[in-house]
């Protein structure tokens, strides 16, 4: 009986040669990277990809990110790749970055229509400190929210979901009056304000209600994926109980999500799936 492949497995066959990617140009750099969220449970509970799961997560210190950002200026291939970022990509509206597959194309539900390039990626989030004292971080994070949802808005994301909401036609209108390079100098600033502190819990500005603490980003181990050894958080018990609870336990099957695509187009890359 021929096997045939699902798209959820050609996407992560994909994603798969992304992800090396990211891990080559962090070794030959001396990076410190973590496989992240589910990437790493799949690493601790399947040695390899959720099986329903068609996304790839990378985890950096603000520092770190940095540096990857530098290192693909010389070591990217980008006759095969992108590295979308907010300074790469306008009306990219996220403040971490996707490694993308040149020549494929997925969309998700909440960016059609947005003037993006849409390849087939990887995520690398930075991390950044959180202000101590509940007050402080819960303000912290309503104006990182608030400008976040903004800059989304002035992007052109969402519009098929919220646009009749009455909290997008006010910030909708409000954002009439900033630029979008504006808005992305004014949420970097937000966000990095607090690095040089010795405050030991982080958050990316994305995902901003995911637990993360400095000590599981700068302690690291291998962990078996797929064939290969990635790195992630030495302390993945601690971490993956405090996004998952009972991470060892299989969901059942109608709670195993995958992303919601309205479009899928892997160009050249459809030969692979042939072998």
């Amino acid at each position: 009986m021929e096997f045939k492949m699902t798209e959820t497995q050609k996407i992560q066959k994909l994603i798969l040669y992304i992800a090396n990617e990211v891990i080559r140009i962090c070794d030959k750099n001396d990076i410190p990277y973590n496989i992240t969220a589910g990437s790493l449970l799949g690493a601790v509970r399947h040695k390899g990809f959720i099986p329903w799961d068609d996304d790839f997560d990378f985890a950096m210190t603000r520092n770190d990110y940095e540096r990857f950002l530098k290192a693909c200026k010389k070591d990217l291939n980008t006759d095969i790749f992108f590295l979308q970022t907010a300074e790469t990509d306008r009306n990219f509206a996220y403040s971490m970055a996707k490694l993308q597959l040149l020549g494929t194309e997925i969309i998700e539900d909440f960016s059609i229509g947005v003037d993006i390039h849409h390849g087939i990626f990887v995520d690398i989030f930075p991390y950044d400190k959180l202000p101590d004292g509940d007050v402080k971080r819960k303000k912290f994070l309503k104006k990182n929210h608030l400008l976040k949802t903004m800059l989304w808005i002035k992007c052109g994301y969402g519009v098929k979901e919220h646009s009749g909401r009455t909290g997008y036609k006010i910030l909708h209108f409000l954002g009439r009056f900033v630029t979008i390079e504006k808005l992305k100098k004014k949420i970097y600033a937000h966000i990095t304000k607090y690095n040089n502190t010795n405050f030991n819990d982080c958050f990316t500005s994305d995902y901003p209600d995911e637990k993360m603490e400095e000590k599981w980003l700068v302690n690291r181990t291998e962990y078996p994926f797929e064939g290969y050894n990635f790195k992630g958080f030495r302390d993945y018990d601690e971490y993956l109980s405090s996004l998952y609870g009972d991470y060892m336990t299989l969901p059942p099957e109608n709670e195993r999500e995958t992303h919601t695509n309205a479009k899928v187009d892997y160009g050249q890359y459809d030969k692979w799936f042939e072998e």
